[in-house]
């Protein structure tokens, strides 16, 4: 009897002592083991128009995988469709933070679930590397697994300011979605304006899904004097306000942000789009030798170019299974490590360098216009 109690109390005290382990803790040991697959979550709206995303993760997961894996452990994916919500969005980062197998997330699109979901990732001790989310809060919360595939809104709102310079633009009307997206890159761009000598004629928001277009853009249209207009905005929607745009008689020239990086633009907006630039994380026109084998595998196995989100997950995951390989671990201490000391790793999306704060440093925008009905990328040479 009494031997029975002492193995009870011994079992408890076991038992006692992992549930008092934090869920960093666990994670960080599960993943010290070696195990038959490496499970990496995606975190994304997978019915939107960025699900290409998906299709660039698979392919670069099938090569990784036929290549021997990570540390010789095969990749899993774990798919969750956040429906670009806050609300499921934030249910969805505490599943995959509360399964402590998870090496990693790849994950949100959208800003406003990225920013909450890395601060639960952090309490997790799980690694997350956005693809799609620029907004420069979620990098600068003092997270030590949060990092960001794309550059952030400071950078795209100084390169496109630049590109505007160059153009002689000297007076720009800015039209901009009211969430933590446009408005972060709205600001980080007429600051950059501002230092170079643009005038700002105007600028206005308007909220997603909403229906006041007609109205504002034709008081533009009567009555603005501006040379261009930077259009910050996300599909299907920034199809629907080109149209209004052209309707109101506007007919400057319209740059877009990288939220309007995607065939479906020219789908829904159709004759509307023709002349408009957009910002690009992705270059399929750069000669470089790597992005045209992507291309070229992309288009065997799903029949079509890739997008830039496409490239985007492909660069994601390679990125992530370089860090590991750098840092011969899964525990995402040590990737968080191996990926701060990234420098000049070149990705088909371009040249990746980390500051410490989990951001790209130095990394170019592509640039792409709508022409005769299809996108035509700005041409560019071979990085060195």
């Amino acid at each position: 009897m009494i031997k029975k109690l002492i193995v009870i109390a011994l079992t408890m005290s076991t038992v006692a002592g992992c549930d008092n382990k934090s869920l960093a803790q666990q994670r960080a040991e599960k993943l010290a083991q070696a195990s038959q697959e490496l499970l990496i979550a995606v975190a994304w709206p997978l019915q939107s128009s960025k699900a290409t995303l998906i299709d660039g993760i698979n392919l670069a997961v099938d090569e990784v995988n036929q290549s021997g894996g990570v540390l010789g452990r095969k990749i899993k994916i774990q798919l969750k469709d956040d429906t670009a919500s806050l609300s499921k969005g934030r249910l969805v980062a505490q599943e995959i933070a509360d399964d402590i197998a998870v090496a990693a997330v790849i994950g949100h699109l959208n800003s406003y679930i990225a920013a909450p979901a890395a601060q639960i990732y952090e309490r997790a001790g799980l690694l997350m590397i956005t693809p799609g989310a620029s907004v420069q809060k979620i990098t600068e919360q003092g997270g030590k697994y949060t990092f960001r595939s794309l550059p952030g809104n400071r950078d795209q709102g100084r390169q496109i300011a630049d590109y505007a310079v160059s153009q002689g633009y000297k007076n720009i009307a800015i039209y901009y979605i009211k969430n933590d997206y446009g408005i972060d890159l709205a600001n980080y761009f007429e600051q950059r304006a501002h230092e170079l000598g643009i005038t700002v004629a105007d600028r206005r928001s308007y909220n997603m899904g909403g229906d006041n277009h007609a109205a504002i853009l034709a008081d533009w249209g009567a009555f603005l004097a501006t040379d261009a207009i930077f259009l910050i905005g996300s599909l299907p929607e920034s199809a629907k306000i080109l149209q209004e745009m052209r309707v109101a008689g506007l007919k400057v020239p319209v740059f877009g942000g990288a939220g309007l990086d995607s065939p479906e633009l020219i789908k829904l907006g159709g004759k509307n789009t023709e002349g408009t630039v957009v910002f690009s994380l992705f270059n399929m026109g750069d000669p470089r030798p790597e992005v045209q084998i992507f291309g070229e595998h992309f288009k065997k196995k799903f029949g079509v170019l890739p997008d830039s989100t496409a490239a985007q997950g492909y660069d994601t995951v390679k990125l992530l299974v370089q860090a590991m390989k750098t840092a011969n671990s899964a525990v995402p201490a040590k990737v968080a490590t191996a990926l701060r000391a990234t420098k000049n790793w070149q990705g088909v999306t371009g040249v990746d360098t980390y500051s410490s704060k989990g951001d790209l440093v130095g990394k170019h925008l592509a640039k792409v216009v709508v022409k005769n009905g299809k996108f035509e990328y700005f041409k560019t040479t071979a990085l060195k």
